[in-house]
């Protein structure tokens, strides 16, 4: 059987798109989502908000919360900004962002438990966002913001990819530097995809909170049938081959209080710092190294020995993690320590130099994680630590929406 589900589809209508579609949730502050939702009561910001965008004194009154977003997404739907796509549909996506250029594929996938190898995680979640998201999806019936999937390609599937891209796009736009094209498929081209796709395994890259949202929201709803809408997701699927994969750098703070002096002198007892001009000389330009900043001079550093012999033991994060930050700054938990911080490579190297100056931490650089990595401890069933690998560019929050009752399973047939 294969992975992957046409479905009928909205599309949000260029004339639209500017008023409309929005960066990923996370691109944005709290502050910065407030202010937005606040000032474009249209922005899809409005429908994803979650309590740390809303004043103080509705953040603990959820059932608030979800009723504001059902709000905002009927007030968009109801303003017409969305051209339906009636018939069950994949959509090609493209992203272009400077030279680079991905092509993925819109549609369902089914919702498949951890450890199913149909989709393989490689991240661990947080309990409390997933809940939050259960909730947005069962009672606000929609999805936007699609879980992102690669899997390893072929010519076959390439072509067909091609086929769908020679048809007229039913939307092109841009936002944030990226600029944006949507094919829709149906008939023997949506087909002819589906039927190259397969049943290869699929692995993610961003969205393991949502796609374990879907999976709760189908344990709250055990009597289902095979075909329900919760039984499938919304995903993007995005062949290896364009995949670009950035670092999330660090930023660390010392419990101890040690100067600057005595925490070189510390890392120095793990391995050689050898000081450097500027970030770009520090900079590692491959596995295996990583550059540091601590009180305001910049260093390179190999990293220490992998602790083990498994996929995800052999990661630079993983090595950083196992070598550097849990003996020598006694950061167990990264996913949720306050001491330490994440900088995408997007956010540039100056904004983790700033956040270290303000907060005396030390900045970690590192090399970025390849997709080949992700996928091997992936196959292994390993979890990554948090922020490991940034993928770049991301797909932009309502440009696509499912909605639930639009998928309703038609009642069978008396005998």
């Amino acid at each position: 059987m294969s992975v992957l589900r046409p479905f009928p589809g909205l599309i949000v209508d260029p004339a639209w798109a500017d008023r409309v579609t929005t960066g990923p949730y996370d691109a944005y502050s709290p502050d910065e989502r407030a202010a937005i939702s606040e000032s474009n009561p249209y922005s899809f910001l409005n429908v994803t908000r979650s309590q740390e965008d809303v004043p103080v004194e509705w953040r603990d009154d959820v059932d608030w919360l979800i009723d504001q977003c059902v709000q905002s997404m009927q007030h968009i739907y109801d303003a017409g900004a969305y051209v339906e796509h009636d018939e069950p549909s994949l959509f090609l996506y493209r992203l272009e962002a400077g030279d680079h250029t991905q092509t993925g594929v819109m549609g369902l996938v089914p919702v498949t438990e951890p450890g199913d190898r149909r989709v393989l995680r490689h991240e661990a979640v947080r309990p409390g966002r997933a809940d939050l998201l259960t909730r947005h999806l069962l009672e606000v019936g929609m999805s936007s913001s699609p879980i992102s999937l690669t899997y390893r390609t072929d010519e076959i599937l390439d072509e067909a990819i091609a086929a769908g891209c020679a048809t007229e796009p039913v939307l092109e736009a841009d936002g944030d530097g990226i600029h944006q094209t949507v094919w829709a498929l149906t008939g023997e081209t949506a087909d002819a995809l589906i039927a190259a796709m397969g049943d290869r395994p699929l692995y993610v890259t961003d969205g393991h909170h949502r796609l374990a949202a879907a999976v709760e929201a189908r344990h709250r709803n055990p009597e289902i049938g095979d075909d329900h809408p919760l039984q499938w997701t919304q995903a993007v699927l995005f062949p290896d081959a364009e995949m670009q994969v950035l670092a999330a750098h660090r930023s660390v703070g010392d419990r101890a209080g040690r100067s600057a002096d005595e925490l070189i002198g510390t890392l120095s007892t793990v391995g050689p710092l050898t000081p450097c001009a500027d970030a770009a000389d520090a900079r590692p330009h491959g596995p295996g190294a990583v550059g540091v900043y601590v009180g305001g001079q910049w260093f390179a550093m190999d990293l220490p020995p992998a602790s083990g012999d498994r996929a995800v033991d052999l990661l630079d994060v993983s090595r950083l993690q196992d070598g550097i930050l849990s003996p020598v700054f006694d950061v167990t938990d990264p996913g949720s320590d306050p001491m330490i911080g994440y900088v995408p490579e997007p956010v540039g190297i100056d904004a983790l130099v700033a956040r270290c100056d303000v907060a005396g931490r030390v900045g970690f650089v590192l090399h970025a994680t390849s997709v080949a990595e992700m996928m091997a401890v992936a196959d292994e069933d390993g979890l990554m630590p948090p922020k490991s690998s940034y993928f770049e560019p991301k797909p932009r929050s309502g440009v696509f929406v499912r909605r639930l009752d639009r998928e309703a399973v038609a009642p069978e047939a008396d005998d």
